[in-house]
């Protein structure tokens, strides 16, 4: 050690070999003994409470930094001598290891969860894989057995014949090659077969030592929280024995800790601020507001005649709970807005002690503590300690007020952004009936991030959404705008829905690690009378049949969006007319056992949402939900025509010539001429790039589509070009947006597809249909 000013430098025992809290206290106790002082008047000297430093040489609780660095401070002042800096890091490391020691229940508890929760997750993923697996060995052990009969027959064929015919023609037949690429294909699946096995066998123990993973640390979280909450006990009955020996302003400072900011709202927070002061420091306390702190738009918080407006927020005791405005007096008023000191002040109820609640320079409160009457079990006015105790308190409490609106500020803003996210009605045709409802849960987290969306397609077909973010909040909210933003972008491509959930997922972990969702999307053709469906870890829907009784729709399952490495599945189901499928996002509700509740048939979709929110589930309404009902109605049989085009712009007015006729069979005159300058149109810009024959199929339902199909790989993109320019000039799509209600271009099979609809006059195609009803599809 180095002294400073060539003084001597204070020699001091290290203790070692101790457990960590004694040789801290030991460590503490020997500088203590350094400065000659009792404990009293140290504890007045330094102006901390006697009984706290008491707790802190004796071990009971951990010494802070700042005591540890203040007790060698004053031990160097009082000796002369100055501290090495190897006394300073070894008092620090010696308070660290007893603060290790003192915590490491809670430690351990911690790392357990974190650990358990990665277990869970990992046995998941296991059990994914392992039915991933066992669906691939289903598939190849039937490609086997296929094979397998395929083979025996060949070689039953191949002997046949050399039974049935002599030596000379046998010679002539083939030499049996069917039969040997037959055997060769069957041993390859055999040796699939044997590395699926094994795959799978090494898969399932993967599981099952994942699930023992689980198992032990479930077990020993268990131990460990009961290990801690015995320990808090302990410690709890510790402190109700010596808060006898507590100052009160320490007891109260320990208090407020404990019991002041466990809400999320202001109204909470004000409550427990005013608690904590009563009975022990006033008869009564009240938090009054400005009517600005709470959001009140056109509140009466201003000046009267007798002082400042406000509006009380939180009460305690008998300060008149019953009231929600009160008056300031001007005197008071005046002193804590424009000096933000604490206020004293008499009454008929006994002293007042008016204290300013202040964040950021502004004051935006008050917090009042009444004594009390003489005959009411009141006190006298207060001191000045008590005052600064109590204006200390008062400023942190400001601060707890200020965080808690800020909080509910966000959950509202959260709120009312998860509200402008789902549609007040959803877009439908008039073969499907539409009807959703969304009710906010009441978890103190804040808004979710459920949604529900109907998005019309081309060709009369509708795509279904439902969605739930895991996890709530402004981040959760924020994140499911993204996702159904990206649902609307590869919707409106026809992205088919599994391949719509794989670009889904991609976009959701570009956004981040822990953007995590359900989902599940469906796409209804009326025509065919289909739906086809893929989830990604979202609840089943439930299919109600035309004649009544209800089933769940069994899907393959997708793990939720977001988590990655997993294919998604969709299946297509048929839904007769008459068909209602309902969605829902809360996986409290039981909606297929609640569904198989409905006795008879005919509900109407509004009368099933009101079914579904009679759910037990529904009922408690912790979480949000979101239901999703679509009465499916089916369209009548498409009428359609299919032309191939050649490569050649003579063809173009023979097209124009065809299209016209066709519409006049069809009653569809008053949309013939804008159908054939489109049509004229985009055949012409196909064909002046086409090798290969332009595909152009005309379909009518309630509305005429078209679709001009070509090999080109590259979508066309709409531009500025003359509209009175000459035909092929590139103003089809210019034109093409002017004219057609909706248009899109994606790519096909083997090319690009473009395609418009025009719907007619109401009356002429409600006559043509009239006249057709019953007729099917015809054929090119």
């Amino acid at each position: 050690m180095s002294g400073n000013g060539g003084g001597k430098a204070m020699a001091l025992e290290l203790p070692g070999g101790e457990p960590e809290v004694a040789a801290l206290t030991a460590f503490l106790g020997q500088l203590f003994r350094a400065l000659g002082l009792s404990l009293t008047r140290y504890a007045a000297r330094c102006n901390r409470d006697k009984g706290s430093v008491s707790r802190y040489l004796s071990g009971a609780r951990i010494a802070p930094k700042d005591f540890v660095d203040e007790l060698l401070r004053q031990v160097a002042e009082t000796t002369g001598q100055s501290v090495s800096p190897d006394v300073q890091e070894h008092a620090h490391r010696l308070r660290m290891a007893a603060l290790r020691v003192r915590n490491a229940s809670r430690h351990e508890v911690e790392e357990l969860r974190e650990r358990l929760g990665a277990a869970e997750r990992e046995l998941q993923l296991a059990g994914v894989r392992e039915r991933h697996l066992l669906r691939s060995l289903e598939a190849t052990e039937a490609q086997a057995a296929q094979a397998e009969q395929r083979y025996r027959q060949l070689e039953a064929d191949r002997a046949a014949a050399r039974y049935e015919t002599g030596p000379g023609a046998l010679e002539r037949r083939p030499d049996g090659s069917g039969a040997d690429f037959a055997r060769e294909e069957l041993r390859a699946l055999k040796r699939e077969l044997d590395l699926l096995r094994a795959e799978l066998a090494r898969a399932q123990a993967l599981r099952h030592d994942a699930e023992e993973q689980c198992v032990r640390l479930e077990a020993r979280l268990l131990a460990a929280e009961a290990a801690l909450t015995t320990q808090r006990a302990r410690r709890e009955r510790e402190f109700d024995y010596r808060a006898e020996l507590e100052s009160p302003a320490a007891v109260l400072t320990r208090e407020f800790a404990r019991t002041v900011g466990t809400g999320a709202d202001p109204e909470t927070t004000a409550a427990e601020l005013c608690a904590v002061f009563v009975p022990g420091w006033a008869a009564a306390a009240a938090v009054e507001v400005r009517a600005a702190f709470v959001g009140e738009d056109g509140a009466p918080d201003g000046w009267t005649p007798d002082g400042l407006l406000l509006h009380r927020l939180g009460t305690a005791g008998a300060a008149g709970a019953d009231r929600d405005r009160v008056v300031v007096p001007r005197a008071q008023a005046e002193r804590i807005l424009r000096e933000g000191a604490p206020v004293h002040a008499d009454s008929p109820e006994g002293p007042v002690l008016a204290l300013p609640l202040a964040v950021r320079g502004e004051v935006f409160g008050v917090l009042r503590l009444f004594g009390g009457a003489g005959g009411d079990g009141g006190r006298a006015a207060y001191g000045r300690a008590e005052a600064e105790l109590l204006a200390g308190l008062a400023e942190r409490g400001a601060l707890l007020l200020d965080s808690a609106r800020m909080h509910r500020a966000e959950a509202r803003l959260a709120r009312a952004l998860q509200r402008s996210m789902i549609p007040d009605t959803l877009p439908g045709t008039p073969w499907v009936r539409l009807a959703h409802r969304f009710r906010p849960g009441g978890r103190q987290g804040g808004a979710g991030g459920d949604w529900v969306d109907a998005i019309p397609l081309y060709g009369n077909r509708t795509a279904l959404v439902v969605g739930a973010m895991l996890g709530h909040g402004l981040p959760a909210v924020q994140a499911m705008s993204r996702l159904r933003a990206g649902v609307h972008a590869f919707a409106l491509l026809d992205v088919p829905p599994a391949r719509l959930l794989r670009y889904l997922d991609d976009l959701a972990r570009r956004m981040g690690d822990d953007h995590l969702a359900s989902c599940l999307y469906a796409v209804y053709d009326p025509v065919a009378r289909t739906c086809e469906l893929a989830t990604a870890g979202h609840p089943l829907p439930v299919l109600l049949r035309p004649a009544g009784g209800s089933e769940e729709v069994g899907l393959p399952e997708g793990v939720a969006i977001g988590v990655g490495g997993v294919p998604f599945t969709a299946r297509t189901i048929e839904v007769p007319d008459g068909s209602t499928l309902v969605l829902c996002t809360g996986r409290r509700v039981e909606l297929s056992s609640h569904c198989a509740k409905l006795v008879g048939s005919g509900w109407t979709p509004g009368q099933l949402l009101d079914f579904v929110f009679e759910a037990p589930g529904a009922v408690e309404g912790r979480d949000d939900l979101a239901v999703l009902v679509a009465a499916f109605d089916g369209a009548p049989q498409a009428e359609e025509r299919f032309y191939e085009v050649l490569p050649e712009r003579a063809e173009v007015p023979l097209v124009r010539q065809l299209v016209r006729e066709q519409l006049a069979l069809w009653g569809l005159g008053t949309v013939a001429d804008t159908a054939t300058l489109l049509v004229g149109e985009l055949v012409t810009d196909a064909v002046a790039t086409a090798t290969m024959e332009v595909g152009l199929r005309l379909s009518w339902t309630d509305r005429l589509l078209v679709e001009v199909t070509d090999e080109q790989r590259e979508l066309p993109v709409l531009a500025e070009v003359d509209l009175l320019g000459e035909e092929g000039s590139g103003r089809g799509l210019l034109l093409l947006d002017r004219l057609a209600d909706r248009w899109g271009a994606e790519y096909h099979s083997y090319g690009r597809k473009v395609w418009f609809e025009l719907s007619p006059l109401p009356g002429q195609a409600l006559s043509g249909k009239i006249g057709r009803a019953g007729s099917s599809a015809s054929t090119p």
